[in-house]
C-alpha cells in the first residue's frame, strides 16, 4: 500500500489546498506586481529563488508527513522521531545556506544594487536573520504539521470507537432478541397442548400471544426504537403466556399508562430481563408470590417499577440478561438514566429512570 494512503482523504484535500496556494502565490504577485523600473533579471531570479525555497519546504513537508509523522502518531517512538527530525532539519538548513553564495538571500537585494561578491569564505557562510526565518517557518511547518497528523487521529479513532459501539450493541441486540429461553418455549408450548382439551378459547389465545410475540422477536426489536405501546403490549403478551406456567401460584399487578402517543418511543427489550429474572428468582411453590410491574410517564422521563417477593431460594442475581440491558443502556442513553437495585430480605426491587424519547432522537445513537 503506497504511504499516501495512510492519511484520510479530508487531510489530504486540505494539504493539497494549502500547498496549491502557496506555489500559486509567487505567481499572483509577479502578475499584479506592475512595477516599471524593476530589472527583469532580478525579478527572475528573485521568482526562482521563491520558488527554490517554496520547493525546499515542500520537500521537508514530504518527508515529514509521510515518513517521520507516523514514527510518533503511530509507533509512539519519540526518541527516533526527535533524532530523524534534527537531522531533517539540519540538513534543510545546510541546503538553503549553500544557495547563499554570498552569504545573503538573492530577494533582499537590487540585482543592479548589488556590490560585487566578495571572494569565496573558507568556511559555510555565515547565519543570518534570513537562515533564522528560514529555520522557524521549517519548525512550525513540521509542528503544525503535526498537530494536524494528531487531530485527525483522534477523530479517526472517534470514528473507530463509535463503530465499535454500533457494532457490540448491535451483537448484544441480536443476542437479548434470540435469547428466547428454550425451556420457557417447551413450558409454554406443554400447558398449551394442555388446555386444548380444557379450555379450548385460552389455548387459542395463547397461540396467538406466542406467535406475536415471536414475531414481535424477530422483526419488530431489531430495529432502532420500538414504541412505548409496542413495548406494553409485548410485555403484556408475555406475561399472560408466563401466567400459563405458574397459573395461581403467582399474581402478578401490571400497572401501565394509558393512549400513550405513538412519539413516545425506546430501545427495544428493555424492560424484558427484569420482568424474567423476577418470575426466575420470585416464585415460590410454597407460599404466596407477587410480582409489581409499573410503568409510568413523568416529567419527561419513563420510570418502570418492577417488584417481586423471594423464593426463598438462594440465588445470584444479576446474570446475563442483565449484565446485557445494562450495557445496552449505556451505550444508548449514557449517563442520561438511573437503574437503582434493592435486594432486601423479602423483595427484590428494580427501577428504571429512563428519558422519554421520540424517533428524531434515536438518529445519533450508535445502533443501527
Amino acid at each position: 500500500m503506497s504511504i499516501f494512503k495512510k492519511q484520510t482523504k479530508q487531510e489530504t484535500v486540505i494539504y493539497t489546498i494549502v500547498w496549491i496556494i502557496l506555489f500559486l502565490s509567487p505567481l499572483v504577485s509577479l502578475f499584479t506586481n506592475n512595477e516599471p523600473n524593476q530589472d527583469p533579471v532580478w525579478v527572475k531570479r528573485s521568482f526562482m529563488d521563491t520558488y527554490g525555497s517554496l520547493l525546499a519546504f515542500f520537500i521537508v513537508f514530504l518527508i515529514h508527513n509521510h515518513v517521520l509523522a507516523p514514527i510518533i502518531v503511530k509507533h509512539k517512538r519519540i526518541t527516533l522521531y526527535l533524532v530523524c527530525c534534527v537531522a531533517l532539519v539540519t540538513v534543510f538548513q545546510f541546503s538553503q545556506c549553500a544557495r547563499k553564495p554570498d552569504g545573503r538571500p538573492m530577494t533582499t537585494l537590487n540585482m543592479e544594487e548589488m556590490p560585487p561578491p566578495p571572494p569565496p569564505p573558507n568556511g559555510p557562510p555565515p547565519i543570518d536573520r534570513h537562515d533564522l526565518s528560514m529555520f522557524a517557518i521549517a519548525i512550525l511547518m513540521i509542528g503544525a504539521n503535526l498537530g494536524m497528523k494528531y487531530y485527525f487521529q483522534s477523530e479517526e479513532e472517534k470514528k473507530h470507537l463509535a463503530k465499535l459501539k454500533e457494532q457490540s450493541l448491535k451483537q448484544e441486540l441480536d443476542y437479548l432478541r434470540y435469547q428466547v429461553n428454550p425451556h420457557f418455549i417447551m413450558n409454554t408450548l406443554n400447558n398449551i397442548h394442555a388446555l386444548v382439551d380444557i379450555d379450548p378459547e385460552q389455548a387459542k389465545d395463547s397461540i396467538v400471544d406466542m406467535s406475536r410475540m415471536m414475531r414481535y422477536l424477530l422483526y419488530e426489536s431489531d430495529k432502532q426504537y420500538v414504541s412505548l405501546n409496542n413495548a406494553i403490549t409485548y410485555l403484556k403478551r408475555h406475561l399472560n403466556l408466563m401466567k400459563l406456567r405458574y397459573s395461581d401460584q403467582v399474581k402478578v399487578d401490571l400497572n401501565v399508562p394509558e393512549d400513550c402517543p405513538e412519539s413516545v418511543v425506546l430501545a427495544p427489550l428493555v424492560f424484558v430481563p427484569f420482568v424474567e429474572n423476577a418470575f426466575k428468582h420470585g416464585v415460590a411453590y410454597n407460599k404466596p408470590s407477587t410480582i409489581n410491574i409499573d410503568i409510568e410517564r413523568k416529567d419527561g422521563r419513563l420510570l418502570f417499577h418492577c417488584c417481586n417477593t423471594k423464593s426463598g431460594v438462594k440465588h445470584e442475581y444479576g446474570g446475563v440478561g442483565l449484565n446485557n440491558v445494562t450495557k445496552r443502556l449505556e451505550l444508548i442513553y449514557g449517563e442520561d438514566y438511573s437503574l437503582d437495585i434493592t435486594d432486601g430480605e423479602e423483595t427484590y426491587d428494580v427501577l428504571l429512570n429512563l428519558p422519554e424519547r421520540h424517533p428524531k432522537d434515536f438518529t445519533s445513537t450508535p445502533n443501527s
